[in-house]
């Protein structure tokens, strides 16, 4: 399972989510604690100038009260006026602050809904109510968790965007770096982000340029050299000697196919002919009558629905079995299989493999292994042409030892 923190788009979420958290915790444990001393200090003083003014007279107890929002309330009455029952000391940071500095025996109600807190100093048969003394616990949590998910919606969304051009970037790179014809990004984001995008469509661009050209003059030296070879195999049949002639027609059929190789090597796009079994094109065409001799053997499973290009299947294959019988050792071994939403087609021979060293030079184009590349009518291109065609077709090309012999390419096509 792949870890959802390893993307650039998990870890600026984490950070900036973590961030956001340890800050609002920092405000609601600290901050918060030193906003509850101050109003509880101002509670203090407001009960006590209360208390004083009940004290000096009715008069001075009016005008007091009036101006702090301070209302007496006799022992009585207290509960039907408000007071949460029993109406007795409760002791959340507030109260206990604000009993702390009260004299001794004092009592403390806070109504955490309303924010009305109830006072009883000591000997005084009233209580003192102090509306909207304190903020309501309730709105306080909800306004505190509402500015909470606000911030991490917002966090979420910002690195949701700084993400997006950054993915898109390194998606086109995957595909081209695959052989896909990589679409132009659009530049977005930070000033950094859009120069590299910028970078990245004109350095595409310029790639793209020098393989096109290189592929018309591969096309164009293929196709100039067809008239010349099609007039030597003609003038080759006239002549008297049977051993020139057959020697003359043998290098012009070596000349044709690495002709045709050209061509197979510069098209740029999967072939159109028509789509075909790949395990019915295996059987008619690699069946009883190479089987018999023990050239090639089968193991079809892939079923109806595994079909290719017809054009593009036999080149893939023509390819594959003759590197597998030139360089390597018979049998052959051709297979087909779906597995996990995937058809894969494997061509496997019984020869010495090429040296894990070596691996990736064979598989570049016009590069031929000194030891296990050689021979007539071959340039160097046949595993670059199959690779490029199963790329055209989406799929994915894999080539290496098997493990007990063998040269063996896997070529894996979505179902």
């Amino acid at each position: 399972m792949k870890n959802p923190f390893n993307t650039l788009f998990g870890r600026l979420s984490l950070m900036t989510v973590s961030l956001i958290v340890l800050v609002h915790l920092t405000a609601l444990f600290l901050v918060d604690r030193e906003r509850g001393h101050i109003d509880a200090d101002h509670a203090q003083r407001a009960v006590l100038l209360a208390v004083q003014a009940e004290h000096d007279g009715m008069l001075a107890a009016s005008h007091v009260t009036q101006t702090l929002g301070v209302s007496y309330v006799s022992a009585r009455d207290a509960i039907q006026s408000g007071c949460p029952a029993p109406c007795q000391n409760t002791f959340g940071p507030f109260e206990r602050d604000l009993r702390g500095r009260l004299p001794a025996g004092s009592q403390v109600v806070a109504d955490g809904d309303s924010g009305t807190v109830w006072v009883r100093d000591a000997g005084n048969p009233d209580w003192l109510r102090m509306q909207n003394s304190m903020l309501p616990v309730r709105r306080f949590f909800g306004a505190s968790a509402t500015m909470l998910v606000m911030a991490v919606i917002v966090a979420l969304l910002g690195a949701w965007q700084l993400q997006r051009p950054l993915h898109r970037l390194a998606h086109a790179a995957r595909e081209f770096r695959v052989g896909h014809r990589a679409p132009v990004v659009q530049a977005s984001g930070p000033r950094e982000v859009k120069q590299l995008i910028g970078d990245f469509n004109q350095m595409v661009h310029e790639l793209a340029q020098a393989e096109q050209e290189r592929a018309v003059m591969l096309a164009g030296v293929a196709h100039d050299l067809r008239a010349p070879i099609t007039r030597m195999q003609v003038r080759a049949d006239l002549l008297p000697d049977e051993a020139n002639r057959r020697g003359f027609l043998r290098d012009a059929e070596s000349l044709s196919r690495i002709v045709t190789q050209f061509l197979d090597f510069a098209r740029e796009t999967a072939d159109t002919s028509p789509s075909t079994n790949v395990d019915a094109h295996c059987r008619r065409h690699y069946g009883d009558s190479l089987a018999d001799d023990a050239l090639v053997r089968l193991d079809l499973q892939a079923g109806d629905g595994f079909g290719l290009p017809l054009v593009d299947l036999d080149r893939i294959l023509s390819n594959l079995i003759e590197n597998a019988l030139t360089y390597g050792e018979p049998p052959v071994e051709i297979s087909t299989s779906r597995r996990n939403g995937q058809y894969t087609l494997e061509v496997r021979d019984h020869g010495g493999g090429i040296p894990s060293d070596q691996l990736e030079r064979a598989l570049q184009p016009f590069v031929r292994l000194d030891e296990a590349r050689s021979g007539d009518a071959h340039c160097g291109l046949g595993l670059a042409i199959v690779r490029r065609l199963v790329r055209y077709n989406g799929g994915v090309f894999h080539a290496g030892n098997a493990t007990d012999g063998g040269f063996v390419v896997s070529l894996k096509f979505p179902d």
